[in-house]
């Protein structure tokens, strides 16, 4: 009898921290910025395969149109965790109730310029004096244009950015109206449209732009208060659901078209593109950091360049 409660002991000892937890999950209210991006998708893999789960969370999903309503969500404590452009570090010395606790991506190959059908739109360089979509102002995709801008010397003759929102339905109807000649995005949005015949990717943001933090995960400064473990164990199941993605394509691809919609090769393409590109880790690079603070300051959000340590934390890390 003492040699079985003996055992049973070994066992709770031996037991992560969290097994417990799973018949009383907790819930964390996790915001996407857009639903369809591809460096986004972990979280649905985390969820599909009970990563969070077995660290006790529960994951309520919401996707907004954008990094405004992304914002507005933060200050109203209505999510927990909120994944987005690392241009969204900007907001935390304007007061917005959040820090960054880890790196989805420092690739500006996540990002896309998709061009409609018009047969004129074939490199970079057409895209000079043409109207292209952005998400809001302020935001990553408003960023990268200016960036190309800048990088090619087109001055007051370039690229004007127009804000469309980020809801893909809102996007693809700005370009097929004519209303933009091309906008910003996920690249596999390009792959699609280029099967349908009805545009194609021009390029993606790598071709003039490096060591950029374009993606990352934020925790709400209440949840940093009042719940870091809970923080912890999200990041540990985010970074299990990249070190999945890796190793199985094909299960990756069907979770990711569940949410985006796309056809298989589309898919297909996407991940081959960009699954080298995520973050194992979700350590910030210097670098990085310093192109992002450059940013704040091109896009009017900050008048100088904030010190970065104090926006930002790698505590949470596994």
């Amino acid at each position: 009898m003492i040699m079985k409660c003996l055992g049973f002991i070994a066992i709770l000892i031996a037991a992560p921290f969290w097994a417990g937890a799973t018949a009383h999950a907790e819930t964390l209210r996790v915001g996407k910025v857009v639903a369809q991006n591809f460096g986004f998708v972990p979280l649905n893999v985390g969820v599909d395969k009970g990563l969070f789960k077995s660290r006790g969370l529960d994951i309520n999903e919401f996707d907004f149109a954008g990094g405004a309503k992304q914002q507005q969500a933060l200050v109203a404590g209505n999510i927990d965790i909120a994944i987005g452009g690392g241009t969204d570090m900007g907001f935390i010395p304007k007061g917005s109730p959040m820090i960054a606790i880890a790196v989805i991506t420092s690739s500006p190959k996540f990002m896309g310029f998709i061009a409609g059908d018009d047969p004129s739109l074939k490199t970079m360089a057409d895209l000079k004096g043409k109207l292209v979509g952005v998400s809001t102002a302020g935001s990553l995709t408003k960023w990268l244009v200016d960036r190309l801008n800048l990088s090619q010397g087109w001055g007051a003759e370039g690229a004007t950015p127009v804000a469309i929102g980020g809801a893909l339905g809102t996007e693809v109807a700005a370009l097929k109206t004519h209303q933009v000649a091309a906008f910003v995005d996920a690249p596999a949005i390009g792959y699609r449209l280029e099967g349908e015949q009805a545009g194609h990717l021009l390029f993606t943001a790598d071709a003039y732009l490096k060591n950029f933090e374009v993606f990352v995960i934020y925790a709400a400064n209440s949840l940093v208060a009042q719940n870091p473990d809970a923080i912890r164990r999200f990041l540990s199941g985010w970074f299990d659901a990249v070190q999945y993605m890796r190793g199985h394509k094909s299960e990756t691809v069907e979770i990711a078209r569940k949410i985006t919609g796309f056809p298989k090769p589309v898919e297909e393409r996407e991940y081959d593109l960009l699954m080298p590109e995520f973050s194992t880790s979700g350590k910030f690079d210097p670098a990085a950091l310093e192109s992002l603070a450059q940013s704040f300051v091109d896009l009017k959000v900050l008048p100088q360049k904030p010190d970065m340590a104090k926006l930002y934390t790698e505590k949470f890390l596994p």
